[in-house]
């Protein structure tokens, strides 16, 4: 027998090819359901622009933010009226999960919310010049921090301490990612 290739059989065996290989290509393709949800980013969130001019000021905060980086966290420090330091920060690969694991360096740590997002209450260990509290707040994959820091000679007690720190956590909240 024969075999020569007529302009038939070799459209059909190259449509019979096509088919085969769009159908083996097709079937390994990740599907929108099988795609991981990923959350908002902080790449492009400014701690020292976070917070309005009026913002800051309702919170005691006259002077413009210093831009600082500290253990990967980039953040921005405010001095405030009444002797204490505000840094706003972000830690875009640490979540609460991640914050959950470091609960030992913190004497005191309480899942909390700000508005609509999972927090944490915390008090690090270890400080006693400052009466010290992070806010922390869950954006995606990251957190944002609101510490307060006062001079324990002139400053205040930890639980007055966190409530400010949850109270600027607020008005920051709607500006987060």
């Amino acid at each position: 027998m024969d075999m020569r290739t007529t302009p038939v059989t070799a459209a059909a065996a190259l449509a019979l090819a096509g088919l085969l290989l769009s159908g083996c290509a097709g079937g390994d393709a990740p599907t929108s359901e099988a795609e991981p949800l990923v959350g908002p980013s902080l790449a492009g969130f400014d701690p020292c622009s976070a917070l309005s001019q009026s913002d800051l000021q309702h919170v005691g905060v006259t002077e413009p933010g210093e831009q600082v980086d500290e253990n990967g966290e980039i953040g921005c420090d405010f001095r405030g009226d009444d002797e204490f330091l505000l840094r706003i920060s972000k830690a875009e690969t640490t979540d609460l999960a991640g914050w959950e694991r470091q609960r030992g360096v913190f004497s005191s740590f309480e899942p909390n919310s700000v508005g609509a997002r999972r927090g944490i209450s915390a008090v690090p260990a270890g400080a006693p010049e400052f009466s010290w509290c992070r806010q922390i707040i869950a954006v995606g994959d990251g957190s944002v921090s609101v510490e307060i820091k006062y001079n324990a000679d002139t400053g205040r007690a930890d639980p007055e301490t966190c409530a400010k720190a949850l109270d600027i956590a607020q008005v920051l909240e709607p500006a987060l990612p």
